[in-house]
């Protein structure tokens, strides 16, 4: 898998999708987080008033866990199959 990455700041809704936006993280593209900072993610969306559907997706990119990433950092797979 590719490298991974401190977004410089606490991994949250807000900061990916921003992080998406600024860094023009393709639509087909996944971000793989550490499922700490996953299950913290569901928890703030359970607690908004959006309305945000599981899988989460962000402006087309997929939001996945996984237990090699770092907790605090994320990774970047590239429209790849992330199941094989």
């Amino acid at each position: 898998m590719s490298q991974q990455i401190f977004i410089g700041s606490t991994i949250s809704f807000k900061s990916l999708r921003d992080y998406i936006f600024d860094h023009k993280i393709n639509k087909g593209d996944s971000i793989v987080l550490n499922p700490m900072n996953y299950q913290s993610i569901i928890e703030e969306i359970k607690k908004s008033e959006e309305e945000i559907e599981i899988p989460i997706n962000v402006f087309g990119v997929l939001l996945v866990q996984h237990d090699s990433v770092e907790l605090g950092k994320i990774q970047i797979v590239k429209d790849e199959n992330l199941n094989s």
